[in-house]
């Protein structure tokens, strides 16, 4: 009977697996690194960390909401009920990323799912929708870390 086999040999091998092994090493940080580049692509988007202009409810005649300091209830009052929306932006590290947060009470209502369609008319943009919309540049930043990993442990 005739031999239909095929013989495949990869030459390199032992100077590419060590190579191999330093990527897991490093890849987590990498793709953090990218994660954090990426947070300030999102976040600086008009309606997220940046406020969008202001509107009447941010004026005069009483009530009115003046920001980063609370609700005007009448001349000379004001609850100092502020959570600063803006400032309370945080990304914490995870294993091969990253998650971005707000902690003030209401950002669900303004970033969140549970966006009203108010807060979307006054110009608060929900997380999710500015990250898909970002998603070109979100993704030169990610090549461009994984780019460097391989450079640095000579893969490209």
């Amino acid at each position: 009977m005739a031999d239909n086999s095929i013989r495949v040999e990869v030459r390199g091998l032992d100077k590419l697996l060590p190579k191999m092994e330093k990527i897991g090493d490093k890849l987590n940080a990498t793709i953090q690194n990218a994660a954090l580049e990426s947070e300030r692509t999102i976040l600086d988007t008009e309606g997220l960390r940046k406020y969008p202009p202001e509107t009447a409810a941010n004026r005069e005649p009483y009530p009115f909401y003046e920001r980063g300091r609370g609700t005007w209830t009448r001349p000379g009052f004001n609850t100092g009920k502020s959570e600063r929306y803006g400032t309370k932006w945080a990304t914490k590290r995870i294993n091969y990323g990253a998650i971005i947060g707000n902690s003030a009470r209401y950002s669900k209502y303004l970033a969140g799912d549970e966006q009203s369609r108010v807060m979307a008319a006054y110009g608060w943009r929900r997380l999710f929708d500015v990250a898909r919309e970002k998603k070109g540049e979100i993704q030169k930043i990610f090549q461009g870390w994984i780019n460097h990993l391989l450079k640095e442990l000579d893969l490209l």
